[in-house]
């Protein structure tokens, strides 16, 4: 019976040659698409943590300049100004000397029952009742003090732990040496009502004279803005935080300021904040104390510029396995494939090198019955 099979033979080497020319290419385009897709793919998601971080602290910082609007409208109301006003023609024509006096004297019996009368009288007078009715409407508001142009306490929510606030950093700081400044503290935490909240205060000015008459303080409460970091947080990774420049953190999943923490996070970013480059990124991927590798975008409210107490800094972060999850199973699948590529590259290299003396590799075909008749052989 005839052979129904035939021979083609091809060179080893051109059909290395041929192979090396079809999948080396195709590993090299696959190795520079991995590397630029995941570049991409790092400042897409980067770029989107920002905005939302962007986002939040926007928001902050609406809170904060409307709680200053809304302090600066109650000392621009005419109860205020006039109680002011009255305040200080009282003590108007005596010297520095005999005011200072009569300040001491009202500050020694300040605590005591001796001033009871004094005080209750103070709660009630018109300007108090004010500035209560406008913390009743917004609870944000905790407690307002309202004080004459040397500091005497003539106005407030609440019996004040002192008569005299002339001697404290925030009433200088309001004072401003006679020119009036808004002066914001830094963030506190009250064990006793659990709160945290910032000293806001505004001065008093003349509208005739637009000097400064008097001070307006509040202490407002900001656990309000802690909502708009949690609905940022996505996920079961993601978290949201706001810090001070120390790290220190404000609020932050199951923590606050009590706590007195600091932010793991906001160490891993603490060289790229001190950058313009850096800051005008918005994100690095930092391996943190922890151990784990996170994505961590950062944004700040724009208030350190006009308040240097609220130099604060909100951060997003989320471990790098869950926030780049929806795309890495495309580019495993490209590693995949190139690893296969170069996988059979080395296959090929090492037959070539084992067998490098053959000059041919014979590939068996099978002829078709028409071929083999045309060439005499039988069907």
């Amino acid at each position: 019976m005839a052979s129904q099979h035939s021979y083609l033979k091809i060179p080893t080497a051109k059909l290395f040659v041929g192979l090396l020319i079809a999948l080396v290419p195709y590993c090299i385009i696959g190795l520079y698409t991995i590397q630029k897709a995941e570049t991409a793919l790092e400042s897409t998601v980067g770029t989107h943590f920002q905005t939302i971080a962007t986002t939040a602290s926007s928001e902050i910082e609406a809170f904060i300049n409307n709680r200053v609007i809304s302090v600066g409208a109650l000392a621009a109301s005419p109860i205020v100004i006039d109680a002011v006003k009255d305040a200080n023609r009282a003590v108007q024509g005596l010297g520095e000397e005999a005011i200072r006096t009569r300040i001491l004297a009202r500050e020694n019996i300040w605590n005591s029952p001796a001033s009871d009368e004094f005080i209750r009288q103070m709660l009630g007078n018109p300007a108090s009742r004010a500035i209560s009715r406008f913390r009743d409407i917004d609870r944000r508001f905790l407690r307002f003090t309202l004080t004459d142009s040397h500091g005497s306490t003539i106005a407030a929510t609440h019996k004040t732990l002192d008569y005299f606030q002339g001697d404290e950093d925030f009433w200088n700081s309001i004072f401003a040496n006679g020119r009036g400044a808004v002066h914001i503290t830094d963030v506190l935490y009250d064990d006793v009502t659990k709160s945290n909240y910032i000293g806001l205060g505004v001065p008093v000015m003349d509208p005739d004279t637009n000097t400064f008459i008097g001070a307006l303080d509040a202490l407002v409460e900001v656990s309000t803005i802690f909502p708009i970091l949690r609905r940022t947080e996505q996920g079961r990774t993601m978290r949201a935080l706001l810090v001070k420049p120390d790290g220190i953190i404000i609020t932050g999943p199951n923590i606050d300021l009590a706590a007195n923490l600091n932010s793991e996070e906001h160490a891993a970013v603490s060289e790229t904040l001190a950058s313009e480059a850096g800051r005008r990124r918005g994100f690095v991927i930092a391996r943190l104390q922890s151990g784990s590798t996170a994505l961590v975008a950062f944004a700040s409210p724009n208030l350190a510029a006009s308040y240097p107490n609220l130099n604060w800094t909100v951060l997003l972060a989320q471990d790098t396995k869950e926030a780049f999850a929806a795309t890495r199973g495309v580019l495993r699948l490209i590693m995949f494939s190139v690893g296969v590529g170069l996988l059979l590259i080395t296959f090929f290299a090492l037959y070539l090198s084992i067998y490098r003396g053959s000059d041919i590799v014979d590939i068996r075909q099978t002829r078709p019955p028409e071929a083999r008749m045309e060439s005499g052989g039988q069907p």
